[in-house]
């Protein structure tokens, strides 16, 4: 199934490219908020295709422009959270995963490049209900976050909800690579790594729209930033566990 998701998506994707024309300029001040579709991959997981929140941003911390080249530092964070991603009526289990850390860019007035190094953390956390598992008893460890404790499966567990939190901390580095391929589309492809399992090693790609009709035409004002455009994205990521795709309301200033 898996396979057959992340076919679909990269047929989404390019489709998508090949439809194109992008932004004024390529900017690293900008925050976006979606939702994913995500396949996850664990021996602990079976019916894991599930929705997630995603919000991520980034603030401009320096800059120094030379005739249409700019070169910078940045700041950046990315946060998600999963809906219940538990099949076992025993127990429900949430993911969240956090990242931070500063980005160095170079740009000129259609191509820009990247780099980001930060420190990231994952959370599954798992909450008894107030039912016994029907499923057989399973034995946690073997450094799978999605492993749950063997309390909830004891015949003998209290009756009242009771929480149990895996966790995983570590660093994450991504480079990529962003391109204005018209008046109103940007396309991007960004390689990220960490020794964090549950984020593993990845591949994305997206698609990004300006809009240009009201009520999100670009140039709008609101909130403390001034004007900003308005545009919708479409991203496709892979790697060794998981497989996803997910839209986007991005807002940069």
């Amino acid at each position: 199934m898996k396979f057959t998701h992340l076919g679909i998506y990269l047929a989404i994707s390019l489709c998508c490219t090949l439809a194109v024309h992008s932004t004024d300029d390529i900017s690293y001040n900008y925050w976006d908020m979606g939702v994913v579709l995500s396949d996850q991959d664990s021996k602990y997981l079976s019916e894991d295709l599930n929705f997630f929140g995603d919000i991520n941003a980034a603030k401009n911390l320096y800059q120094n422009s030379s005739q249409d080249n700019q070169f910078g530092l940045h700041f950046w964070v990315d946060f998600t959270q999963s809906r219940n991603l538990s099949d076992d009526s025993a127990y429900k289990l949430t993911l969240v995963q956090t990242v931070a850390g500063l980005g160095l860019h170079y740009s000129t007035e259609s191509f820009s490049t990247y780099f980001r190094i930060g420190t990231g953390g994952a959370s599954a956390k798992f909450k008894t209900t107030s039912r016994k598992s029907s499923s057989p008893i399973v034995i946690g460890g073997g450094g799978d976050i999605f492993a749950p404790p063997p309390l909830i499966f004891d015949t003998d567990r209290p009756q009242s909800q009771t929480t149990h939190t895996n966790k995983e901390n570590g660093t994450v580095g991504k480079i990529g690579i962003r391109y204005l391929l018209s008046e109103m589309y940007e396309f991007g492809v960004a390689v990220q790594w960490s020794n964090i399992e549950s984020f593993g090693t990845e591949i994305s790609t997206y698609i990004q729209r300006d809009f240009e009709n009201p009520p999100f035409s670009t140039n709008t004002s609101f909130g403390p930033f001034g004007n900003q455009d308005m545009s919708l994205k479409l991203e496709a990521t892979t790697d060794g566990s998981k497989s996803s795709v997910g839209f986007s309301l991005v807002v940069s200033f």
